[in-house]
């Protein structure tokens, strides 16, 4: 009986990783600051809205920590800006070494969170949303840190350090970055 309902759950898996698998890319509307990626098959879509402060640059494709990130560039005259992406989980999840609590089908949007990243000496804050078996991003990237930075100060000691320059960052990126299901 235990070896049968193992056989279930485990063809009940394949099922799911094969139904994410046949899923197609998201199909992607930009309009001005306005992003729309949408998964047909489901129905499901997110919009990315992004205050006016911010200016479409270009589009871009960088490897990242061995994921391949293409999206939309965004830049605001104080130097900060943002990129708007999508990707697969599954990629995702290896990028930020972690797995993301959500199912295969369905959207589900995470808190936002603020990092500093000691390699890019800068603060970023990123915004989350699993769509099925994708994940819509937007991310900002906060100025060039203007301090002496060789990449070994902390998150911790960073954090600590500029606790009034984290929270004014979070401000503007609550104003300039909104997402919609």
């Amino acid at each position: 009986m235990k070896r049968i309902i193992s056989l279930g759950f485990l063809l009940l898996f394949l099922l799911l990783v094969a139904a994410c698998a046949a899923k197609g890319p998201f199909a992607e509307e930009r309009r001005g600051n306005v992003v729309t990626y949408a998964r047909p098959e489901t129905g499901n879509a997110v919009t990315v809205t992004l205050s006016d402060r911010l200016k479409y640059d270009k589009r871009v494709r960088r490897d990242f920590m061995g994921a391949n990130i293409e999206g939309h560039l965004y830049r605001a005259e104080d130097h900060t800006s943002v990129l708007v992406s999508n990707m697969v989980r599954k990629e995702f999840e290896d990028l930020i070494g972690r797995e993301l609590e959500t199912t295969a089908v369905g959207i589900k949007a995470y808190p936002p969170h603020t990092s500093w990243l000691p390699g890019l000496c800068r603060l970023v804050r990123a915004y989350v949303v699993s769509v099925d078996c994708g994940v819509v991003v937007a991310v900002k990237f906060g100025p060039l840190y203007e301090g002496e930075c060789d990449g070994t100060i902390s998150e911790e000691a960073y954090m600590a350090d500029h606790l009034d320059e984290v929270a004014e960052f979070d401000r503007r990126a609550e104003e300039d970055i909104s997402i919609s299901w």
